[in-house]
């Protein structure tokens, strides 16, 4: 009896201690990580203030490959809410909500899962560093509260471990992320970005390799239109529609690129040449002769796009299209294979000229 008298005392004694040093451990907790990156802040920004991305700075998926997410609310910014589900009881059910969005400054989620605690927080931060300021610090801070809760205060002794662990993962995962986009800031581009349907095109095709120096492009360009109008004359065709010149390779001594015209009969509609499918093109047949005419008549499938105006050089697209890659990317886009095209809206002698018109695209996958 002595010894039973011994034990009860003992666990409660046991039990006193473990109130007394459970009301001594902190009431919340917290966990935060760095990281740098040279990408501009409103890539950096971009990128998490919303869910397009999410697996590229969460390490969901890295557990269950299974885990199933809901998306509702906003594309991104205030009310942009990311519901998950997974049997795995390391991830469980919960929610992600951005309840904070100030550009360039900070970006702050409501999180809530089976994990003990309440009022979790998920907080970005941004801040210049570097040399000259270049760089962009993202800072994730992890906080919880456990109020009175003793067991969630001890719980609350494995933030760093548990939940720290991720963060560090899933900044990692981030700086991988920003490293694949080029390194533009599309927010100081002076037209609008936007994707949009492109539809089918019944077109003449050429494909070129023209040389760099001494306005190669230019006079390939003309000498390949001139065989294009002969078709069109011989075929009963008209243009309609601007020049289009889609990117294949480009290095310091050679540019490679198909040149599309698109193309009607004489006496169609004005815009003839396009249709929603493939299917629904008229059907044309072209004439091509000539000794050296590679010409030949093409129907363009329709595809989904990044698009936005440049008025400038020629020479400038390339930088337009990073600028398209940039934008899409962040947005969780996924680029098709290739450079983009562009449609000129200026005649090839006035390509150069700072006023010249073009219409960029970047074909994009439409798996979203």
């Amino acid at each position: 009896m002595a010894r039973f008298l011994e034990l009860v005392v003992a666990l409660v004694l046991v039990a006193i201690v473990g109130v007394v040093v459970g009301f001594s451990l902190p009431k919340h907790r917290s966990f935060s990580h760095s990281v740098e990156t040279n990408r501009p802040i409103n890539v950096a920004f971009d990128m998490l203030n919303g869910f397009q991305r999410f697996n590229d700075w969460n390490t969901m998926s890295l557990i269950d490959p299974n885990v199933k997410f809901t998306l509702s609310g906003p594309a991104s910014g205030v009310g942009a809410r990311l519901e998950f589900e997974s049997k795995n009881p390391r991830i469980g059910k919960g929610s992600w909500e951005i309840t904070e969005s100030i550009p360039g400054e900070r970006i702050v989620f409501r999180v809530e899962d089976g994990a003990m605690g309440h009022n979790k927080t998920m907080r970005f931060t941004f801040e210049r560093a570097g040399r000259q300021q270049r760089n962009v610090k993202i800072t994730q801070r992890y906080r919880v509260e456990y109020g009175n809760n003793l067991i969630g205060r001890y719980a609350g002794m494995y933030v760093a471990a548990n939940v720290g662990k991720r963060i560090r993962s899933g900044l990692r995962l981030l700086s991988n992320a920003l490293a694949g986009i080029p390194r533009v800031d599309y927010t100081l581009y002076d037209h609008p970005l936007r994707v949009v349907e492109v539809p089918a095109m019944n077109a003449l095709k050429v494909d070129v390799t023209a040389p760099l120096r001494d306005d190669g492009v230019a006079i390939s360009m003309t000498n390949q239109l001139k065989w294009m109008e002969r078709v069109m004359d011989e075929s009963g065709f008209v243009k309609d529609g601007p020049l289009r010149i889609v990117t294949i390779d480009r290095s310091s001594e050679a540019y490679t690129f198909t040149m599309l015209l698109p193309v009607r009969e004489k006496g169609a509609e004005e815009g003839a040449s396009r249709a929603a499918t493939v299917a629904e093109l008229p059907v044309l047949k072209a004439k091509v002769t000539g000794e050296g005419n590679q010409v030949e008549l093409v129907q363009v499938p329709p595809m989904l796009a990044a698009n936005t105006k440049w008025v400038g050089p020629a020479p400038g697209l390339q930088r337009v299209r990073d600028t398209l890659r940039a934008w899409a990317m962040v947005r969780g886009y996924t680029l098709e294979p290739g450079q983009g095209f562009d449609d000129y809206k200026v005649a090839i002698p006035d390509m150069l000229s700072m006023e010249a018109e073009f219409e960029s695209y970047l074909p994009l996958k439409q798996d979203r």
